[in-house]
């Protein structure tokens, strides 16, 4: 066995997390899981969903998977497909929804998306309720509706909506007839993204597409004219208030009333589904460049929610009451959105993004239906540990219930034991993990330590590992320039296979980031890590991030991590550039907590050694900054920052020299 094969890790070289035992169907409960908005405007726009009666008979199991799709073979990639093995069960079940609409209201009170889709209950509390069943029937009368409009299966959607009840509704209804959703960010409707939006119509030419109001789907009559492309079938959430080429959802459920198809047909077909169809195409978040079209497979994204059960499950209460924060346009919100449901357990939606606040309002606000498991960004644990302060001290020094969250994921950036002590710290009930996610392909690792104790955690330095290999996967360090696998404990490029993970990204944009090989296809993740000799991954940065300094690589992560333990204080680094060296590493502080800019630096060298020196450091306050800028997935957006500190280096140079002229 030559060296490179050798240090591949697959998931049988270290123990694996992932329950034998999986759950067999959806979770019970005798409560009856209502979802409530309580009127402050914090908890804004939650959906929540909690049943009372299995909606599935799972008597055909997916090899012990037993979630919405059906096992196809057991090769090494373990792929799944199809949501075959189900049968119907008419028991009353109950899956609560609440939708607070465009204007920050529930829907059962101002807007008319939902409303004709299905009967809306009103009630004392602005509360919307979707059970389980309603869930399927509203979403098989606006299936009808579509097809009686012409629309047909191996087609494509194109929703451009705010997360709430319809998108749900919308979610199943293409799950059912077997359409490719693509969701993108209302944003794009605005002018500012008028080029983007024609360039994503071009390269889809979708069949359907869905937007909040007529009036903002005008944007996408001027691109489809200009584009000359087909007329697509125009759906908006409410109703036109003129006459329009736009129909709302409760039209198109109107026509599928008076053209019911047969349950029976729709569902036996969907249960035949394509493994190699496209279930959805959802672009990168952009932080390295350009957004890529990710176009995942039926077999990939079953095959996604099998590997991740662990994660979002009903044994541990994780999955009673999800807490969705992120965007449809996301790949984590469709795939926990349907995790939630096959473990039975609810999805509290919010409208307005990864917001700390709505977070701690579905933590710890005056409602029933608080959160059990959260999704935190590295940034958002400082942010929401503050947040959870000031509400201590907004209480004169009560502490807060936080009991209820049962399990916290946190990713998206690199995690260090720094972020895993807080969030131990903040919810000492609930089961802290780290958990890596891509729009390329999620469920690459597995988290091991979900007993363990934060401090007996193994860390390379302050870095917090992301597991082992997860099942049917398979992990590389890859050295480029040797083209060989790096041995263990050596830093390289992360490269990944799975059968999970897509082919290629869409229209063939950056081919060069797959290769086949003997062992199947490789995806260069862009990451640079390390995999120790226990088998544990440590993912150190993007590459792409790495400051060369006289030609001695620095990851931002290592030195971050290192002044972040010792001024408890959030860290970003970035490059600058420096005649001699060619750059070097310029920390920026959320505070100084304290310690000086020297103290700061002798820690830094004194920890990591003359090489990783920092060339300056500054306080948000010192760059007229008063947080960190964030995009969409709440990722520091290191781009701004470097921007921020350059400009601030050119400002002290300027004072500086206004200094030496006066003296002079």
């Amino acid at each position: 066995m030559g060296q490179s094969q050798r240090n591949q890790l697959h998931a049988e070289d270290a123990p694996s997390p992932v329950p034998s035992n999986h759950s067999n169907g959806f979770i019970n409960h005798e409560n009856e899981g209502l979802a409530k908005q309580n009127g402050t405007g914090k908890f804004n726009g939650v959906v929540a969903a909690q049943q009372t009666a299995p909606l599935w008979n799972h008597q055909n199991g997916l090899n012990g998977a037993n979630n919405i799709f059906e096992a196809n073979g057991t090769n090494d990639t373990d792929y799944v497909n199809g949501i075959n093995g189900y049968q119907m069960d008419k028991k009353p079940s109950l899956w609560g929804k609440a939708y607070n609409g465009i204007n920050g209201h529930a829907v059962a009170l101002n807007h008319n998306g939902i409303h004709g889709v299905m009967e809306t209950v009103l009630s004392p509390t602005p509360i919307f309720i979707l059970t389980y069943r309603q869930l399927h029937e509203s979403a098989l009368k606006l299936a009808a509706g579509l097809i009686a409009n012409g629309a047909r299966p191996d087609t494509t959607i194109l929703m451009l909506i705010p997360n709430g009840g319809e998108y749900t509704i919308l979610l199943w209804a293409c799950l059912l007839l077997r359409i490719t959703y693509v969701n993108v960010d209302p944003s794009s409707l605005d002018i500012s993204g008028f080029t983007a939006l024609k360039h994503t119509l071009q390269s889809l030419k979708p069949q359907l597409i869905v937007t909040p109001d007529a009036s903002s789907g005008r944007a996408i009559d001027v691109a489809v004219n200009e584009l000359e492309l087909p007329q697509p079938i125009k759906l908006c959430l409410s109703k036109p208030t003129s006459p329009s080429n736009w129909k709302s959802l409760s039209t198109i459920a109107s026509d599928g009333a008076k053209n019911p198809v047969d349950e029976t047909v729709l569902i036996s077909s969907a249960k035949r589904d394509r493994p190699s169809r496209v279930h959805y195409l959802l672009f990168t978040s952009g932080t390295s460049g350009v957004p890529k079209g990710c176009p995942l497979t039926v077999a990939g994204m079953s095959h996604n929610l099998h590997s991740q059960s662990w994660l979002v499950d009903s044994e541990s209460g994780a999955a009673r009451f999800a807490l969705q924060q992120a965007h449809n346009s996301r790949a984590i919100c469709p795939l926990q959105t349907l995790q939630t449901w096959r473990a039975g357990g609810c999805v509290l939606m919010t409208e307005r993004g990864l917001r700390v606040d709505d977070v701690a309002e579905a933590v710890c606000g005056a409602h029933p239906y608080r959160a059990t498991f959260i999704v935190l960004s590295p940034p958002m644990v400082h942010e929401l540990a503050a947040e959870l302060a000031a509400r201590r001290i907004k209480g004169s020094g009560v502490e807060l219930d936080v009991s209820s969250v049962r399990r916290i994921q946190v990713g998206g950036d690199a995690v260090t034991k720094d972020i895993l002590a807080k969030c131990a710290a903040l919810f000492p009930q609930a089961q802290v993990c780290v958990n890596h996610g891509m729009s390329e392909g999620p469920g690459i690792f597995a988290w091991p330590f979900r007993d363990m104790r934060v401090s007996d955690i193994p860390f390379f330095g302050e870095i917090c590992p992301v597991g082992v290999a997860a099942p049917g996967a398979l992990v590389r360090v890859w050295d480029a320039d040797a083209e060989r696998t790096v041995k263990r404990d050596q830093l390289g490029e992360l490269h990944v296979c799975r059968g999970s993970v897509i082919r290629s990204y869409w229209r063939g944009r950056a081919s060069e980031s797959f290769t086949d090989e003997r062992k199947g296809r490789w995806f260069n993740t862009g990451d640079v890590a390390m995999v120790n000799k226990d088998g544990l991954v440590f993912i150190l940065g993007r590459k792409k991030d790495m400051i060369k300094r006289a030609g001695v690589g620095i990851m931002p992560a290592a030195i971050e991590s290192c002044i972040e333990a010792f001024t408890s204080a959030q860290t970003i680094v970035v490059p600058v550039q420096h005649h001699v060296l060619g750059a070097e590493p310029f920390a920026v502080l959320g505070s100084y907590n304290g310690k000086t800019e020297e103290e700061i630096k002798e820690h830094v060298r004194t920890s990591l050694g003359r090489d990783y020196a920092l060339g300056g450091l500054a306080s948000l306050k010192q760059l007229g900054l008063l947080e960190f800028p964030v995009n969409p997935t709440h990722k520091v957006m290191k781009s701004e920052v470097q921007r921020e500190v350059e400009n601030y280096l050119k400002r002290r140079l300027r004072e500086e020299s206004t200094v030496k002229g006066a003296s002079s």
